[in-house]
């Protein structure tokens, strides 16, 4: 089978698949800006806020501790196995029970003992910080740190629909989980004390509604898969042993290694940074800190989130197929078809975020510093988002070794670059040199798995496809990013920032409309082809 003809044959359900989860994930985002606007304003989300600073630590660490232990595993290993067991019968069936088993098990009890861990892991990201400051965000990771359970129900119970092509409830869950943390957050606004005080004006009620919904918002996500789960006929039965898991290891150990390497990583960016935030605050600046860095992350990763994420998950599980099967030349095909639509929908929005980044989060949150944190961020996410595409392919391919050494490179150079901010940046420009590590490693990470993937293939005995349209692809897109970034920032430099919420909001909307347009009008003279070939059922994709 040519790769020509699995991308025309696919097409059309990828198109169908990848649409459903892009529409449930722009409204899961939408919501949860909505959630982020709210928290900001109950917590804040610079270094002037002690509570925004001490709960980023709280409920983040759930996240980081779920991709140490189990989350880049599981996304590695589950569905290519569940595809390979669902074609073997009884005994795939009881090698996924036995999966499912040892990863739900081991998941509640890596969650109690790290719950009852929660001071020390307070520590270890925030080392510098006073006392009153650690337990604070202590007090708030003991009700937070309980979803790291959770998330691993719902990582498990996402990829088991997924594997058998059910993609709409795992995507639309997380919009129903923010709907939940809205609530949370807007009691916490409406019924308690103001949470933008000093640490002494902490109540445990505070804590315990601002954390606990987090956590219940997390629940209820992994509980709403129950749902379609039941419908299909699935039943979970409780099988031990490691039976038939034994190919797994390999994959899982270095995906493991590639997680570890990430988690360093975000200790000495989260230390850095705490320092950072705790040093402003201490010295009534407001600037940068650990939560500015998120809510930038938020914004960058929408673009990501709603069309790479989405489509790469619609095609992971073909590309899975095809792998099992040894059909190298469809599952090169089905990673390439992934490649361009990312890339034109990552540049756009680089140029967008580059040129209005101050100005977005002026309206979004009254603060534009964690705009410029945005504008270096955002110009490394076309090499993010290649990267997790190239990644999943690997992992489509049960090759964990490629992902490891991405990772690897991106760790490095992101500790690198957080440990050259903290010795050579002023506390107001920490977080922003930060930014500057991670963009830069984001495209050495992009680099080293493409060209780890070229030679993967190769070693399977099948000659990858040479990319120099690909290479006169970017260059176009390149070009197209420059003008929009320049039609966006002249805007705003020649009209000026308007004093009022509903300019700034007027201008926003104007400026990144024409900056989207010029980026869509200017890439179409330059050859590119990307819009037109998305709207056609069939055919070749990229140029």
């Amino acid at each position: 089978m040519s790769g020509r003809t699995v991308a025309g044959g696919v097409r059309v359900s990828v198109r169908g698949s990848a649409g459903s989860m892009m529409t449930a994930t722009l409204v899961s985002r939408a919501l949860g800006f909505v959630k982020a606007i709210f928290l900001v304003a109950a917590i804040g989300g610079t270094s002037a806020g002690v509570g925004g600073q001490t709960f980023e630590i709280a409920n983040s660490a759930p996240t980081y501790l779920f991709a140490l232990i189990a989350g880049g595993v599981l996304g590695a290993v589950l569905v290519p196995q569940i595809v390979r067991n669902l074609n073997a019968g009884s005994v795939g069936q009881d090698n996924t029970d036995r999966l499912l088993t040892i990863v739900l098990v081991g998941g509640a009890v890596a969650t109690v003992v790290l719950t009852l861990c929660a001071p020390g892991i307070v520590w270890l990201y925030a080392t510098t910080w006073s006392p009153e400051w650690r337990g604070l965000a202590t007090s708030m990771a003991y009700w937070c740190l309980p979803q790291i359970f959770f998330l691993i129900a719902f990582a498990v119970l996402s990829q088991v629909l997924n594997a058998r092509g059910v993609f709409g409830a795992p995507a639309w869950a997380p919009a129903i989980s923010n709907l939940v943390g809205i609530g949370g957050i807007l009691v916490f606004l409406l019924v308690l004390p103001s949470g933008l005080g000093d640490v002494g004006t902490w109540s445990p009620s505070m804590i315990a509604v601002l954390s606990g919904s987090a956590t219940l918002a997390i629940a209820v996500q992994s509980l709403l898969l129950a749902v379609p789960l039941r419908a299909m006929g699935f039943r979970l039965r409780l099988r031990w042993g490691v039976s038939g898991l034994g190919q797994m290891s390999a994959v899982a150990g270095w995906t493991l290694l590639g997680v570890v390497a990430g988690q360093v990583t975000y200790l000495v960016t989260a230390n850095v940074a705490n320092n950072a935030g705790e040093t402003l605050h201490r010295l009534g600046i407001d600037g940068p800190s650990l939560n500015s860095l998120s809510l930038a992350y938020l914004l960058m990763l929408l673009p990501h989130g709603i069309v790479t994420v989405s489509l790469t998950t619609a095609l992971y599980t073909r590309m899975s197929g095809y792998a099992a099967r040894q059909d190298f030349t469809a599952t090169e095909s089905l990673s390439t078809l992934a490649t361009k639509p990312v890339a034109y929908v990552s540049i756009a929005a680089s140029a967008v975020f580059a040129a209005l980044g101050p100005l977005i989060t002026t309206v979004l949150f009254g603060n534009p510093g964690i705009g410029q944190v945005l504008q270096i961020l955002s110009i490394g996410l076309v090499g993010f988002s290649q990267a997790y595409v190239i990644n999943r392919t690997f992992f489509a391919l049960q090759d964990a070794r490629g992902p490891f050494l991405t990772q690897l490179v991106i760790a490095v150079l992101s500790a690198a670059g957080a440990a050259a901010s903290a010795l050579m940046l002023p506390p107001t420009l920490t977080v922003i040199g930060i930014a500057a590590g991670v963009t830069l490693a984001n495209f050495a990470g992009w680099f080293t798995a493409y060209r780890a993937l070229q030679r993967t293939f190769r070693r399977l005995g099948h000659e990858p496809v040479r990319g120099h349209r690909a290479s006169l692809g970017y260059v176009r897109l390149l070009g197209a990013g420059l003008a929009s970034f320049t039609v966006g920032w002249m805007a705003v430099v020649f009209i000026g920032t308007p004093p009022d919420f509903g300019g700034k909001a007027l201008l926003l909307g104007a400026a990144g409309a024409a900056s989207l347009g010029v980026f869509i009008v200017v890439s179409h003279v330059l050859g590119d082809r990307t819009v037109s070939e998305l709207r056609r059922p069939t055919g070749r994709m990229g140029r």
